[in-house]
């Protein structure tokens, strides 16, 4: 596979830039940052209220209940440790955090997901 890149030089500014033409538009990178950003928040809040609630009433917890609480749990670790990274590189158009970062989002995603019963 060939990929062409196009420079261009911007004379207001005395930048060069390199585009991809199979880059994403602007618009699409928005969509998903907002789209995360609800994510990020909306899930985190309605895990730890989940998980309030558990610890407040004891009497909830039951066989069943603690996969709920697995899963709520596992839920706000994606949220802590994989959601921001997605919504950085959204906001800001590219990959940030470079090999590393990659990685790390790449193993907390699949390290965090929920595993009831262990499988």
């Amino acid at each position: 596979m060939v990929i062409v890149l196009q420079q261009s030089y911007n004379i207001s500014t005395g930048h060069s830039s390199v585009s991809d033409p199979g880059a994403l538009p602007r618009a699409v990178h928005t969509v998903a940052a907002v789209f995360l950003g609800v994510i990020l928040v909306l899930g985190f809040l309605g895990n730890f209220l989940v998980l309030m609630v558990f610890s407040r009433f004891p009497g909830l917890v039951t066989p069943v209940n603690l996969l709920l609480i697995n899963i709520s749990a596992s839920d706000m670790l994606v949220c802590i440790f994989g959601t921001p990274l997605s919504f950085a590189a959204s906001v800001r158009g590219r990959w940030l955090t470079g090999s590393s970062g990659c990685r790390w989002y790449g193993f907390s995603n699949t390290f965090f997901v929920a595993k009831p019963g262990g499988g």
